[in-house]
């Protein structure tokens, strides 16, 4: 599902600070991981990430969306299972 993929691109990049290490972790380029940040800032009307020269901060709004994304996710995982 997409938006479980956007969510997911969105947790490891508030995780690790960076495009490139959650690309990693994802296995994924690091333009598909910034086009699903894009999106899920696009459909939720927030911006979640503020550009820093260490990487990538949450912002208010992205520290609020962190803990249900998790949650949403670690849901998703329940289901499969």
């Amino acid at each position: 599902m997409q938006e479980y993929a956007m969510l997911r691109a969105f947790v490891v990049v508030a995780r690790t600070g960076s495009v490139s290490r959650a690309a990693e972790q994802l296995h994924l380029t690091q333009p598909a991981v910034s086009l699903k940040l894009k999106q899920l800032q696009h459909r939720l009307g927030l911006t979640l990430f503020h550009r820093r020269p260490q990487g990538l901060a949450l912002t208010p709004d992205g520290h609020a969306l962190l803990a249900a994304a998790e949650q949403a996710l670690a849901s998703a995982q329940a289901f499969e299972q």
